[in-house]
């Protein structure tokens, strides 16, 4: 992992630590990858917003969040362009996490998820990422 990367994961470990929600993140590997569509800035910029709906996970435990890299995510973008959305750009991310002992709510008891994606879109270059849909694709 690089300097830069290392340093948004301690960043990002931080920052939810501060929220103080009943998920754990500190322990979570965050990978932005490499990227020829988008900087280092814009894809910690998208893991923020996967990490701060993360938060709402109750119980969850975080182990990794990464980038999925630049073919997913164009190969999304141009399935959601052909649904009549006109969204410019978008960043597909995994993870892994491991569910509450006890369950509750959406999750099965004490069980490891993987492969749960995370689509984030935005309208242009630049632009506010939104979170499109999360889950199994």
């Amino acid at each position: 992992m690089g300097r830069a990367k290392g340093a948004f994961a301690m960043w990002a470990v931080l920052l939810l630590a501060g929220l103080c929600c009943a998920c754990v993140v500190s322990e979570a590997v965050i990978d932005c990858g490499e990227s020829e569509l988008y900087a280092v800035e814009d894809l910690e910029a998208a893991a923020e917003i996967i990490l701060t709906e993360f938060a709402d996970f109750d119980g969850c435990v975080l182990h990794t969040l990464e980038y999925a890299g630049d073919d997913v995510s164009a190969r999304e973008l141009e399935y959601y362009r052909g649904t009549g959305r006109e969204h410019a750009q978008c960043a597909v991310f995994t993870s892994s996490f491991h569910s509450p002992v006890n369950g509750g709510g959406a999750w099965e008891a004490d069980r490891e998820y993987t492969g749960w994606s995370w689509l984030l879109v935005r309208e242009e270059d630049g632009g506010d990422w939104e979170l499109l849909t999360a889950g199994y694709a």
